[in-house]
């Protein structure tokens, strides 16, 4: 079928067509392309922080955890503040009566665009 079709061209315009590309051709092709990937760059720029500010924030769920547990097996019932890995980890423990108290983890970080975040966890501790 490929080849009745080559016939009828060369019927049409009196000569047989060369094989491959024009330069004009390749250079339309290199331009849609290039198009293509300009407009990739945004998604991929964004896709990027997204990434970061998950990485942040499973980081800070860590680090909540792991000071709510240190909290609960010492009974270091005390407030306080550190800072993880360039954040800052608050934690305030609140009296509510003679058996009962909350404890409130939080975690505070800054982007790479300069935006501040907050991660904030609590529970209760009842002891006899």
């Amino acid at each position: 079928m490929l080849t009745k079709l080559k016939k009828a061209v060369d019927r049409v315009f009196g000569k047989r067509r060369e094989e491959g590309f024009t330069l004009l051709e390749v250079m339309v092709s290199m331009i849609i392309f290039a198009t293509g990937l300009l407009m990739m760059v945004p998604m991929i720029v964004t896709s990027i922080k997204s990434n970061e500010f998950a990485d942040m924030s499973t980081r800070a769920a860590h680090f909540i955890q792991a000071k709510m547990e240190e909290i609960k097996n010492t009974h270091n019932f005390t407030s306080g503040y550190d800072n993880p890995d360039g954040m800052t980890r608050t934690w305030t423990i609140v009296n509510n009566g003679p058996n009962l108290k909350t404890i409130t983890v939080q975690m505070d970080w800054v982007d790479q665009d300069g935006r501040p975040h907050s991660n904030v966890t609590t529970t209760y501790e009842s002891h006899n």
